[in-house]
């Protein structure tokens, strides 16, 4: 009589990690409530979202041109804010200035961020 297991889980995953992953994931497992790593694993790969997103092409130039963005606005803010604490003044030019650049940086933000999520909804999910 052969003895067979009638298991609704029969499959195996097998991976091998580095001894500072091996560490991470025993920290985050200790992290939380559950009584198995079998228990953890599955939940943290099946209850998360995994989305990969290739930043090359449109992507990375658009990445680039807000990151050069938001370092010229804040280069603009360190000099203003340096005027001021040196004169105890700020001019309202100043203050309109710094508006425009966040409206500015808000709008480009929005825009990329509508990107995104077409491309998610397009490329990932469809």
């Amino acid at each position: 009589m052969s003895k067979t297991a009638n298991r609704k889980n029969n499959c195996t995953v097998h991976f091998m990690v580095n001894e500072e992953d091996m560490k991470e994931l025993n920290r985050r497992f200790e992290l939380t409530n559950f009584k198995s790593k079998r228990e953890f694993y599955r939940d943290s790969i099946f209850k998360n979202r995994i989305i990969s997103i290739d930043i090359s092409g449109e992507f990375r130039k658009e990445l680039r041109e807000f990151s050069s963005l938001i370092s010229r606005n804040s280069a603009n803010l360190n000099q203003i804010a340096k005027m001021v604490n040196s004169t105890g003044v700020i001019y309202k030019e100043d203050i309109e200035s710094i508006k425009k650049v966040i409206q500015g940086e808000l709008l480009f933000l929005s825009e990329f961020r509508e990107k995104v999520s077409d491309y998610i909804i397009n490329q990932v999910v469809g």
